[in-house]
């Protein structure tokens, strides 16, 4: 049995596996809320993705429809897929005036979907939404235990891992509107990242090539007596 060769196709197949979570990184650099994923390898053929769910940056847009959350907690959405959860903030209101996320998609108050009458609303610190002067609603917006797991759904939402701990309100969450949530991680290091993985990932492909290369001589020389 070749160990080398083995071991460096296993090598491989780590890398490339790093590069395709890290070029999903990369390509949600400007998307508002996104967590950024990491890979971890029990051993060479059992590996898992996961989220890093420390906060980003808070960036002032200036845009009413646009809120930041600041400390735990995450908006409830209701999808197609069920109940998701986002910290994703880039909002906008449908036909119906209904606020709802960039996929049409309602985010959830505590009374079920908001419908407002105009963008300019007002959102308070502690998520109350007003109309005027008028107050529509609450954002429903809720935590996760510390040990509760979160993974990722469609689009980079996120949802509770099968039994996981429910979700709770969120007591020290507050709310900033006319910014958004940058991605939870720099640029810079993760091209670094990049590079370095890219640069391991070719060195076990000409690993291979050697091998394949010794196997072939062998192959001519026992087929050449």
């Amino acid at each position: 049995m070749k160990i080398g060769f083995y071991a460096a196709a296993l090598g491989a197949f780590e890398q490339g596996k790093r590069l395709d979570v890290i070029s999903n990184n990369l390509a949600n650099a400007a998307t508002p809320g996104y967590k950024r994923d990491s890979v971890h390898f029990r051993d060479f053929m059992f590996q898992s993705t996961y989220p890093r769910l420390d906060q980003g940056k808070i960036a002032q847009t200036g845009n009413p429809l646009d809120i930041a959350l600041s400390g735990a907690g995450y908006l409830r959405v209701q999808s197609d897929e069920g109940i998701l959860y986002t910290r994703a903030g880039n909002l906008r209101l449908n036909r119906e005036n209904v606020l709802v996320t960039q996929e049409g998609w309602p985010v959830l108050g505590k009374g079920g979907p908001i419908t407002l009458e105009k963008a300019d609303f007002r959102v308070e610190q502690g998520g109350q939404i007003f109309d005027d002067n008028a107050e529509v609603d609450t954002l429903d917006i809720v935590q996760f235990p510390p040990e509760a797991r979160l993974e990722k759904a469609r689009n980079g939402y996120l949802k509770p891992s099968q039994g996981a701990a429910a979700p709770l309100p969120a007591e020290q969450c507050i709310v900033q509107q006319g910014a958004l949530e940058e991605p939870n991680f720099d640029i810079v290091q993760e091209m670094t990242q990049l590079i370095e993985t890219t640069r391991l990932f070719e060195a076990y492909q000409k690993t291979l090539r050697m091998h394949e290369e010794q196997d072939a001589n062998i192959t001519t020389k026992l087929g050449n007596p």
